[in-house]
């Protein structure tokens, strides 16, 4: 038996390619778009892509499954498990074979059996994998968003990403039964995951590609022995907030619509980028958030390029608008790469390019310059001795639960989008996170939307924790003079 795992980083997403050594057929399991990816390494290994499956439908990223199997000439095969509204759409399970508990994808001497592992979300299956040669035991499991290294899968996000109102403790008690079923299999079960650190699909996942369920018996808090209701209240606790463009990977996934397509953009200069501000567009610059702090066009955001760019660019840039992008990428295929991502999460609609150099081309024709003010903790004590200053911690809530800075106000950066307008410009703004990447995007964001009395704490809750200052929990009064009174 072959085994191959592809990981994206900017994703935190795992797929999987599995393969019969002797029939040289294969099964591709949770793709994502970059399908030119999968079939490379398939001629790379001599083998053919036969099925194409996925353990549930994705919410985090725009999933390859439909259009791979098209491009390998393979089986689709998609869960009929679940139901409901938010199962996969009639037409989506009419182009596929459907795959009920218990059903099995035979290759060579390779057999792979679905199990349904609700909780996650209502279809979601684990499939077990068996080399043949060595006997019908499964040797490993391919867990999806169901169990993960130290975490397993959230089960709110048809509720706070869908607005399947009254859902996720329902979700939540499926969850508490599958890991019940599933922790009676052997210790040895190899547990392959859909996902690692960094992804919002869970709360704490570890960072290792792989596991034991044995391991996970010993260390994963899910397995520990808890009442349902004690499971529910804490599996519904401090889930990161989800981006917006979850709902939209929801609606386009479970139709295994076709992947969308990017328009080359244009390439723009300074008198374009003067009308773009003018009509309002968005332009997203991509520099270093260092270099944008430093200097950068009023009225523009910054999102960096990095391991955290789809997620982000996800929860500010609505699906449905244009958008324009600054960047310091100097070659086409630079480009490409920044737009081949980009579809990864559906955001397709780049109309306008911009080289980084338009900053100093701005200013140079006349344009001023805007900074993001830079404070230590020492100058976040100072600002709060105005008795009505605003520290917004932008971390998760898991952060927020494990310790803050006392009377931070806690909104956390994918909610800003829908909060910024509870902010009042007329008293200083101070955005902190854990070091200050996520506030830097947070500051360069209520700037362009108008706030201009903000700043962004260097180095963020570390530092100001590395200084020894008063740490607040989750029970504490959300007063900014309890910062000025220490």
């Amino acid at each position: 038996m072959l085994f191959k795992r592809f990981y994206d980083d900017n994703l935190a997403q795992a797929s999987y390619m599995i393969a019969c050594e002797k029939s040289r057929e294969a099964i591709l399991v949770d793709p994502g778009a970059d399908v030119a990816m999968y079939t490379r390494a398939a001629g790379a290994d001599r083998v053919r892509i036969a099925h194409v499956t996925e353990t549930h439908i994705h919410a985090d990223y725009l999933s390859g499954a439909r259009a791979l199997a098209v491009a390998a000439g393979a089986t689709l095969h998609l869960s009929g498990d679940g139901g409901g509204e938010w199962g996969y759409t009639k037409e989506a399970l009419g182009k596929a074979n459907v795959l009920h508990h218990g059903d099995r994808i035979q290759f060579g001497r390779v057999s792979v059996r679905a199990e349904h592992t609700p909780g996650h979300t209502p279809e979601h299956l684990t499939f077990l994998v068996s080399d043949l040669d060595r006997g019908d035991e499964p040797v490993g499991a391919l867990t999806g968003d169901f169990v993960f290294v130290g975490d397993v899968g959230r089960p709110d996000l048809l509720e706070k990403a869908a607005g399947q109102e009254g859902t996720m403790r329902g979700f939540a008690r499926q969850l508490f039964n599958s890991i019940n079923e599933f922790s009676r299999k052997p210790d040895h079960l190899q547990i392959w995951p859909g996902h690692g650190a960094g992804s919002a699909c869970g709360r704490s996942l570890g960072a290792m590609p792989q596991s034991t369920l044995g391991y996970e018996k010993l260390f994963n808090w899910a397995f520990a022995d808890s009442s349902e209701e004690d499971f529910v209240d804490k599996v519904l606790t401090d889930q990161p907030v989800p981006p917006r463009y979850f709902a939209v990977m929801k609606r386009i996934n479970r139709s295994a619509a076709e992947l969308p397509k990017t328009a080359s953009p244009k390439v723009l200069g300074v008198p374009e980028l003067e009308e773009l501000l003018r009509k309002k567009a968005i332009v997203v610059d991509t520099r270093p958030a260092e270099r944008f702090a430093r200097g950068h066009v009023p009225g523009t955001l910054n999102i960096p390029l990095g391991k955290s760019f789809l997620n982000w660019m996800g929860a500010f840039i609505p699906e449905d608008e244009d958008f324009n992008l600054i960047t310091d990428a100097d070659t086409d295929d630079g480009i490409k790469a920044i737009l081949h991502d980009l579809c990864k999460i559906g955001l397709t609609r780049v109309r306008g390019i911009l080289r980084s150099d338009v900053t100093q081309g701005w200013k140079s024709g006349g344009g001023t310059l805007e900074r993001i003010a830079q404070v230590d903790p020492a100058g976040v004590v100072e600002i709060s001795k105005n008795a009505r200053a605003q520290i917004i911690d932008v971390r998760s809530p898991d952060e927020w639960s494990n310790g803050h800075l006392p009377g931070a106000i806690h909104i956390p950066l994918a909610s800003l989008p829908e909060r910024f307008g509870d902010l009042d410009d007329s008293t200083p703004i101070v955005l902190h996170c854990k070091g200050g990447g996520r506030s830097s995007i947070a500051a360069a964001f209520l700037q362009a939307k108008g706030l201009s009395n903000v700043s962004n704490l260097t180095g963020g809750y570390e530092a100001w924790a590395r200084e020894g200052r008063p740490i607040a929990d989750a029970e504490s009064e959300h007063t900014p003079d309890a910062i000025a009174s220490r």
